[in-house]
């Protein structure tokens, strides 16, 4: 059981949300219709560079500096710097694409996630949430606020954004790295942030 969580965990790792919800919402707004190819692929390296690569190239290199002892970062005293990191490369995509003048609900998307990812950041400087609950709460949180914007009939992806943030705080309570009011704090908080800056910007 431990191993399969630690399969889920890596799956569904906070890092690969935001390509997740990209992608969700440029299929789901019909923009895929009328986007140029290239825009897309731009955007799709825009994404991994800022929310992937950066945060997880600073992570190891200070995992290979022995800064941190685990690139998971169990430990709370190894999260601030990461994080903090990881809160201006998603600031610096954000901007990106409002400067692109990309659509609003890019962008607020984008918006949200800087907002949940500030919360988390100024969170650990004392408590130890946890990560992936922030990611896929979010991750729900946005999926709701975008099909109540819409009018469109999403309860089939709401469903699953909760059945596997349920499966993924499982799989974080089995390797002992949270307890249940980490994981639903975290949970609750980001799917409340992004729910917020989606409806009402």
């Amino acid at each position: 059981m431990r191993v399969l969580s630690k399969i889920i965990s890596i799956l569904f790792h906070p890092i690969f949300v935001p390509t997740i919800g990209f992608l969700l919402l440029y299929s789901l707004s019909g923009y895929k219709l009328y986007f140029p190819e290239d825009v897309f692929w731009f955007s799709i390296l825009i994404i991994l560079q800022f929310t992937i690569l950066i945060p997880l190239g600073f992570v190891y290199f200070l995992y290979s500096r022995q800064k941190i002892n685990s690139i998971e970062l169990s430990e709370l005293k190894e999260r601030p710097l990461p994080l903090m990191v990881n809160l201006i490369s998603y600031s610096i995509n954000f901007l990106v694409f409002k400067y692109l003048h990309f659509p609003d609900i890019i962008i607020n998307f984008f918006f949200a996630l800087v907002s949940v990812s500030a919360f988390s950041t100024l969170v650990s400087l004392k408590y130890k949430l946890s990560l992936h609950m922030f990611a896929w709460g979010s991750l729900s949180g946005i999926i709701l606020a975008f099909a109540l914007k819409i009018g469109l009939e999403l309860h089939f992806l709401i469903s699953i954004s909760i059945i596997i943030s349920a499966f993924v705080a499982s799989a974080r309570l089995w390797l002992n790295e949270h307890n249940y009011q980490q994981i639903l704090l975290a949970w609750i908080s980001s799917s409340i942030i992004s729910f917020l800056v989606m409806t009402y910007l």
